[in-house]
């Protein structure tokens, strides 16, 4: 399943990672805000912008969220200072940001989370012995392959080849990311009226011409212009003495809900986000949330109360990592991905770039030498033999569909925020939104042709519509000048990820009428299906979650000017998840089945008739763990310290430090928070000189739940440097 990304938070590089090393948020004069109890922090505009009017409560409200609003903005390099400009009553300012950033693999890949294939093309040929080879269950044949002998569960690697290309082709010390970039965003202001423009373009000089990714890939992370926010606003007056106003915003725009910091699947999911900008070195924040065209406005409903409202005209997904990029660890539901390979591990891909796949699989044994792999399978087995392994790769592949995409219209929703000054000047929020999924789900087409066997079938990527989330916010100070903040979504109809396996096994049982030996059907919990039907790969479920973000500012300790710390903890319930043994869901590295595995067969005297071995032949180990578990719950730490005028320099030197623990459980994919025993840490230092010049140098290792997580073996470091102007 398509894993993630900085989604998954101990995975990958998490938000607030992305948010210590990327170098300055400058805030920059954007369209006048609405006036009313906003939370300097979380906001619904991109970037903070001025009041139009002030209140004495809203003055309370400003100084009883002021630590969280300090401590995150301690934890970013001061702002560089815009171009700004006017011309009689209109105003505007422009600013830009070039950098290079460079960063590279510092560990050796895991042999464990590489196939096994990699290491021995011809494993499968390795089997249980069998007699009579009934269709579509071949000794490693072009029709399919039976995995689960001794030599195949005891050889090297990994129960999966579909997890690993973008581990393979990054050797240790190679640069994942060499990149020039520009950003740049223009504001305009007449009178009640605004505009904001924002655009970015990349260079990444490692990835833009490599031939071993998809053109689909190398436009993600190699060679991008994206334009970012474009929209209009009109701020307005209401009331005889002009104290209510709003704002009406119309076109691309950001707009974030709710209190989340580090975690993510919370409130704040309106705008997706493309991980693959934040994957290039020195990327920032405002660069990956992907505006969507939409229109949004607020309005004061008392000195206290605002609601906001917007409607959304198109559908955007969030833009995972590519297939075959360092950061993937999924093959074929990813973004160039094209088909999924079967046999567990055992049987060879048949291509290195997946964009090769359909002409050397499908033009029959011609085809073959279309692969891009054939020359170097000849250069050690023979041409033959090369010719064989690809048409093995090839009879056990399942090839894609098109992804089915949501539908543009029905995305809408509503905020009421209300501050409180009896109950601790906190401020509240209450949202309600009707989304579609921005994470695709896999869903099958069964197998539609018995001679030709598993490879008549078919996957595909859609994302379930209208899905609905109620929240609740607050924000808040503790005692001793904490800053707390915290929210509650929930949604009764979450799609979630059936374990792949079971979708692979289901799409095939079509073929169980042609198969004598009960062990070697398939056996499916989603059931079986007739030739040509479709599987659906995901079920709707009842989904909360809790997450609550602690903050603290300190000024000159350990010898800093200033010293912020983060802490958020959150966990996540699926109320009516059933259990493993009834129907299994989506987890980190789940490769094999949980149900019965060939050693049972075995043990029972093969090949049996009885029903409790029925299917156990396809599994070559039973997987005991790593499916999702109802409850789930990790923490999330960040520091950053600010010591300016170095040793009597114009340069501000910002160490900074960033920890992800998923403590228990494991969240149903796809884009699941925590996976019990996940950690990350990065540690980072930044040099702003005289808030022009930024340079910075990290290195983030992943550790943990080692089994499962899937790039536990890829630790990184980066060296960036910007200059804004």
């Amino acid at each position: 399943m398509p894993r993630g990304n900085a989604l998954e938070s101990g995975g990958k590089p998490a938000r607030h990672e992305e948010r210590f090393r990327r170098g300055p948020m400058r805030r920059k004069p954007y369209p006048p805000r609405l006036a009313g109890p906003r939370n300097p922090s979380r906001r619904s505009e991109p970037e903070e912008a001025p009041m139009i009017k002030q209140h004495a409560n809203r003055g309370r409200v400003a100084r009883a969220r002021l630590a969280s609003a300090v401590a995150l903005g301690l934890l970013m390099a001061p702002a560089a200072q815009a171009f700004e400009f006017s011309r009689g009553e209109l105003t505007g300012s422009f600013d830009t940001t070039v950098s290079f950033g460079y960063s590279w693999r510092v560990e050796d890949r895991d042999d464990d989370l590489v196939a096994k294939s990699w290491f021995d093309p011809l494993l499968c040929a390795q089997n249980v012995p069998l007699g009579m080879i009934p269709v579509g269950a071949g000794r490693c044949t072009s029709t399919g392959g039976v995995p689960g002998s001794a030599a195949q569960i005891g050889a090297l690697g990994r129960f999966s080849a579909n997890r690993d290309d973008g581990n393979l082709k990054y050797d240790q010390g190679d640069a994942i990311s060499s990149a020039v970039k520009i950003t740049s965003e223009l504001s305009l202001n007449w009178r009640d009226w605004g505009a904001f423009m924002r655009a970015t373009y990349f260079y990444d000089f490692e990835n833009a011409d490599r031939d071993d990714l998809t053109e689909e890939a190398k436009d993600r992370i190699g060679d991008r212009f994206r334009m970012l926010d474009a929209f209009v606003f009109k701020n307005f007056e209401l009331g005889e003495d002009g104290q209510l106003g709003g704002t009406v915003r119309l076109g691309r725009q950001v707009v974030s809900w709710g209190e989340s910091t580090f975690i993510q699947n919370g409130i704040n999911v309106i705008n997706p986000v493309d991980l693959s900008a934040l994957r290039v070195a020195g990327a920032e924040l405002k660069e990956a949330f992907l505006p969507i065209d939409m229109v949004w406005g607020s309005i004061n409903l008392s000195d206290n109360v605002s609601l906001e409202a917007l409607y959304m005209f198109e559908f955007e997904e969030i833009e995972i990592d590519a297939a075959g990029t360092y950061f993937s660890a999924n093959d074929f539901a990813t973004p160039g991905g094209t088909y999924v390979m079967l046999g567990f591990g055992t049987t060879p891909q048949p291509v290195y770039n997946p964009e090769n796949f359909f002409a050397t699989c499908y033009n029959g044994p011609a085809g073959f030498a279309n692969s891009d792999r054939f020359a170097d399978l000849a250069a050690i087995y023979g041409p033959a033999t090369a010719g064989q392994i690809i048409a093995i790769g090839c009879g056990n592949a399942v090839g894609r569909l098109p992804n089915r995409n949501a539908r543009d219209s029905g995305q809408y929703g509503l905020a009421l925020r209300w501050y409180a000054e009896a109950l601790n000047e906190t401020e509240f929020g209450f949202y309600f939104l009707n989304y579609h999924s921005r994470v695709p789900l896999l869903s099958g087409r069964a197998v539609n042709n018995p001679l030709v066997g598993a490879a008549s079938g078919r996957f595909f990527a859609e994302f379930p519509e209208d899905i609905q989330m109620f929240g609740v916010s607050w924000n808040t100070t503790l005692p001793g000048g904490i800053a707390w903040q915290g929210e509650v979504s929930h949604r009764p109809n979450m799609p979630l990820q059936v374990d792949d396996v079971e979708l692979l096994f289901a799409a095939l049982t079509p073929l169980n009428p042609f198969i004598p030996a009960p062990s070697l059907q398939f056996n499916s919990q989603l059931g079986s299906y007739a030739l040509g039907q479709e599987v659906r790969g995901w079920r709707e479920h009842e989904v909360s979650q809790l997450q609550m973000t602690f903050t603290k500012a300190f000024a000159q300790v350990l010898g800093a000017d200033q010293l912020a710390m983060v802490a958020e903890i959150g966990a996540t319930e699926v109320w009516d998840l059933p259990a493993a043994s009834e129907l299994r869901y989506e987890g980190e590295g789940t490769d094999t089945s949980g149900g019965c595995d060939v050693g049972d067969s075995v043990a029972a005297g093969f090949p049996g008739a009885g029903a409790l071995l029925f299917g156990c032949m396809r599994n070559p180990q039973t997987l005991n763990g790593g499916f999702p578990t109802a409850f789930s719950w990790g923490y999330r730490l960040a520091a950053r310290a600010d010591y300016s005028s170095v040793f009597g320099t114009p340069f501000t030197v910002s160490p900074r430090v960033a920890f992800n623990h998923d403590v228990n459980g494991i969240t149903p994919g796809p884009g699941g928070n925590f996976l019990e025993g996940r950690k990350s840490l990065t540690l980072g230092v930044e040099a702003n000189y005289l808030q022009k010049w930024v340079f910075d140098l990290s290195y983030t290792s992943f550790s943990g739940a080692e089994q499962y997580n899937q790039i536990h073996d890829r630790d990184f470091a980066a060296f960036t440097v910007k200059y804004s102007f």
